[in-house]
């Protein structure tokens, strides 16, 4: 076999890079096999000689299942459901309605986010504000949510403003370029832009391919057998990017035309009566102060010709009000409610707080902007040239289009340049779900298996190479890939054959770990902790207070304020307490700051692609969950939401059943019992929240 870096075809026998066959079914001795799944991991327990441990209890079963496909636990009604009927028919159908819910794009796309180096800024120094990038995580989650299949995704992202059919979504599924890193203050800017080139060459190799081609930038790839050219060949892809451009108009003149209907019909249905309600609950207010003057101690928000023209304007239709009124009760709204709250009553005033909350309310119903954040392209891109020890200032021979050779295997597309692209990720996308499906399709099953079981079949989702190992069960990682591609690119089947198999629902506790001591056999469910959105997001649906909107502009929960002060923190803004109960899919994903109850719990670094989180355990996580604001808040709104409920032991069991699904034993009851009157006699904190907040900090809460 020939060397690393060589670029020789011989290395293509690699197992990744294969063709792929399906395997046939092994005969699964030693377990009950429920879908093929099983075929392959009780055939290599048998042959090892571990039998499987014993299923799982059906609760939890029913919130590892609910944990794993929405990241929401289910609710106290929903497991008293399922313990009526567990048999497999009602497990199927539970699975099928997880399946079916929008919180499951909202769990499945938060992890391909952390694939794509998800953020909304800049990154560097500054970490500057990158508009509209939100857009692509909304375009993300709808993509889980509608089943769309993983080619199609593919060539979206990577060539979304190259296919025949272009439209707003496809443009937006671009962003997936645009996510990475950019140093807007670089003393050299050359530097700065083939950084940034390099970071998509280096993202779109090991999120679809499963490879290290960036390491192939200064020198043939000491490990792979790629070649440097090889690199270039695919950075030739990229170059043409402007990758210094803003946001920007996005949308077919067809979309804009829709888009323009939606708005004028959004005003005129929505927001114009809204505001007429609220303009007409003003007037009598503004009439009492032109006439009256201002109260004792109330200060004056608008002079007389300003008062005037507010009162003249209201009467009218907003068509017929001169441009210096539309300006009171558009531009200067704001100034004007504003004014009005100075000069009200205290019961007028709670009247305008209402008419303020029902203007932000159907705010939410606005269309969404027709932009986002995208490189556009050149049609005419200049030569791509090696780049000496990957130097840009050292410019080498001219390197063509392609692809790695000991990939390309004749396979290519030829280019086809459109009006504003020169069509070349078009090719490199065709590629990518075409002669080298088998590849792309390996590395999203392994994905796939890795986030239900907390580890991949090969051990670094991102590195599918000669170094990247062996897969510990390569037939089932075939079959997983074959099924993918036969079932059309869809991800939810293969969802279901994982969930439903025998497999998946084996107790965490097996007679005998012994013979299986690393669980590589799957001979038990593999315990793994949550991730921090999904334990944060338990943390709401307990307290009641989850608030399950969707899409849109990101939110920004509370965070102390000599953070937000720094400079680095300039764009956080402030949101309501129930716009910040939100998911934490839609937190504002901040380079220079992450929110702490994400950040401490392992949030990942999104300079770059994460295949799979650390996980660590550090004092800082005990302190954050015990005395940080967030927890406290949600166990008081907890602590209220279960003082409803008639009876000390009834409470206690109620806030088990919440936060753990299940309820307590005896022994545990007469724990909280105890724990409630030492509690309460301190007279400290709320004995419930106290509580809720032990329960909260409990590893069962914490793991799956």
């Amino acid at each position: 076999m020939a060397g690393p870096g060589t670029g020789d075809p011989e290395v293509g026998g690699h197992w990744a890079w294969s063709e792929l066959k399906q395997p046939a079914l092994p005969d699964p001795a030693g377990g009950q096999a429920r879908t093929p799944v099983d075929h392959f991991t009780f055939t290599r327990m048998a042959a090892a000689g571990v039998k499987p441990a014993p299923e799982a209890d059906p609760r939890a079963l029913l919130r590892r299942v609910h944990l794993d496909l929405t990241g929401l636990p289910p609710t106290p009604e929903e497991v008293e459901k399922f313990l009526r009927d567990p048999g497999d028919e009602a497990y199927a159908r539970v699975v099928d309605d997880l399946l079916s819910r929008p919180q499951y794009g909202e769990r499945w796309g938060r992890h391909w986010l952390d694939v794509v180096r998800y953020a909304e800024t800049k990154g560097y120094e500054r970490d500057e504000y990158k508009k509209f990038v939100w857009r692509y995580r909304d375009y993300v989650i709808e993509s889980f949510n509608r089943d769309k299949p993983y080619d199609q995704f593919i060539l979206e992202q990577l060539a979304g403003d190259e296919l025949d059919n272009v439209t707003l979504e496809t443009q937006l599924g671009t962003t997936f370029l645009a996510l990475g890193t950019f140093d807007t203050i670089a003393a050299d800017r050359e530097v700065a832009v083939y950084d940034t080139l390099d970071d998509i060459v280096a993202t779109t190799s090991m999120a679809f391919l499963g490879q290290t081609l960036q390491c192939a930038r200064c020198h043939d790839h000491k490990f792979e057998p790629f070649s440097q050219k090889d690199y270039y060949r695919v950075l030739a892809a990229f170059e043409p990017l402007n990758v210094t451009s803003k946001e920007r108009q996005l949308g077919t003149e067809e979309d804009r035309k829709r888009h323009r209907e939606a708005e004028e019909a959004y005003r005129r249905e929505t927001l114009e009566p809204r505001r007429k309600a609220e303009e007409q609950f003003w007037l009598p207010i503004l009439k009492r102060w032109s006439q009256e003057g201002l109260p004792e101690g109330r200060k004056a928000k608008l002079n007389e010709k300003q008062l005037a023209l507010t009162i003249e304007a209201i009467p009218l239709a907003p068509d017929k009000r001169s441009k210096e009124q539309r300006n009171m009760l558009e531009k200067e709204r704001n100034r004007v409610r504003s004014a009005v709250r100075e000069v009200a009553t205290e019961e007028e005033r709670s009247k305008i707080a209402e008419h303020e909350q029902g203007l932000k309310t159907v705010e939410k119903d606005r269309p969404q902007p027709m932009m986002g954040w995208v490189y556009p392209g050149n049609a005419r891109p200049k030569p791509t040239q090696l780049r000496i020890r990957g130097d840009v200032h050292q410019k080498g021979e001219e390197i063509p289009f392609g692809v790695p050779v000991v990939l390309e295997g004749g396979g290519l597309p030829e280019p086809r340049p459109t009006g504003q692209s020169s069509g070349r990720r078009r090719a490199l996308a065709e590629w990518i779900t075409g002669s080298q499906a088998p590849l792309a399709a390996r590395v999203m099953a392994n994905r796939v298996w890795q986030y239900h079981f907390g580890r991949g079949l090969v051990a670094d989702g991102n590195n599918l190479g000669t170094e990247g190992g062996e897969p510990t069960h390569p037939a089932l990682l075939d079959w997983l890939a074959d099924s993918l591609m036969q079932g059309g690119w869809k991800l939810k089947p293969l969802h279901r054959q994982i969930v439903l198999s025998s497999t998946y629902r084996l107790s965490a506790t097996h007679p005998e770990p012994g013979k299986d001591p690393e669980n590589a056999l799957y001979s038990r469910w593999p315990l793994h902790r949550l991730e921090a959105e999904a334990i944060r997001d338990s943390v709401l649906a307990a307290s009641g207070r989850l608030n399950l909107a969707m899409k849109g502009p990101p939110i920004y929960p509370p965070f102390a304020d000599k953070v937000v002060g720094a400079s680095s923190g300039a764009d956080w803004k402030n949101s309501t307490e129930e716009e910040a109960s939100r998911r934490s899919v839609y937190v504002f994903a901040k380079r220079a700051i992450p929110l702490p109850e994400l950040a401490v719990l392992d949030n990942p670094d999104s300079s770059c692609s994460c295949a799979k989180r650390a996980v660590s355990t550090t004092a800082v996580q005990s302190l954050l969950m015990m005395n940080g604001r967030f927890i406290n808040e949600q166990t008081v709104h907890l602590a209220n939401r279960i003082r409803e409920t008639e009876g000390e032991d009834a409470r206690i069991r109620a806030a088990f059943d919440l936060i753990l699904c299940r309820p307590p034993t005896t022994r545990e009851v007469e724990q909280a019992r105890a724990f409630l009157v030492k509690a309460a006699r301190e007279q400290k904190i709320d004995p419930l929240a106290s509580l809720a907040l032990v329960l909260f900090n409990t590893n069962e809460f914490s793991y799956r």
